[in-house]
């Protein structure tokens, strides 16, 4: 019998974003545009050094871990996988199934789309509320990490939570349950 499967995005969600500030509001981007490299990507590796786990959430993945099949989609480079695994190493004690975008000419939402409709996750957890929104088209339910610039998303199967904490409970009865988050 599979597992279901839940993934997480990870700055903003699991990891502490830069400077602990959510940068995003997600208005008034197009996906249909290229992704660009530039500077960022070439240095985006360094820009993930020293982040600390968000409150509750690497306690609250592993609780889920046992229960679901739980895999990280990071539109973070593939460049950035060493230090990315090894902050899952020092925090987790673990290194968790970690997806990465190979390719700056996806932006970060096509990428994380793209890898949800392969994936077909149960839930996702998200704090782009662009990404988030456009993940509720194709998946049963989408949890929003809540920051001040993504308030203005709602949605049917839009939830938002203050943390990933926040949504073990719901998932843990539901998968005692059989039945799909809802």
């Amino acid at each position: 019998m599979t597992r279901p499967l839940l993934t997480f995005d990870l700055d903003g969600v699991l990891c502490r974003p830069p400077f602990g500030i959510n940068p995003g509001s997600g208005r008034d981007k197009r996906r249909d545009v290229r992704g660009k490299g530039g500077i960022l990507w070439l240095t985006e590796r360094w820009r993930y050094l020293g982040r600390k786990p968000m409150p509750g959430a690497l306690e609250a993945f592993e609780r889920l871990c046992e229960v679901f099949d739980c895999v990280v989609v990071t539109a973070r480079g593939e460049q950035a996988r060493p230090l990315t695994e090894r902050w899952f190493q020092r925090h987790l004690g673990t290194v968790p199934r970690v997806e990465m975008r190979s390719s700056p000419r996806e932006t970060s939402a096509q990428f994380k789309v793209r890898k949800l409709s392969e994936l077909g996750p149960e839930a996702h957890f998200e704090d782009d509320p662009f990404t988030a929104q456009w993940a509720a088209e194709l998946l049963p339910r989408v949890y929003l990490v809540d920051w001040g610039r993504n308030r203005w998303l709602a949605g049917p199967n839009i939830t938002r939570v203050g943390s990933v904490a926040d949504a073990v409970e719901e998932l843990l009865r539901s998968a005692q349950e059989g039945r799909p988050a809802s």
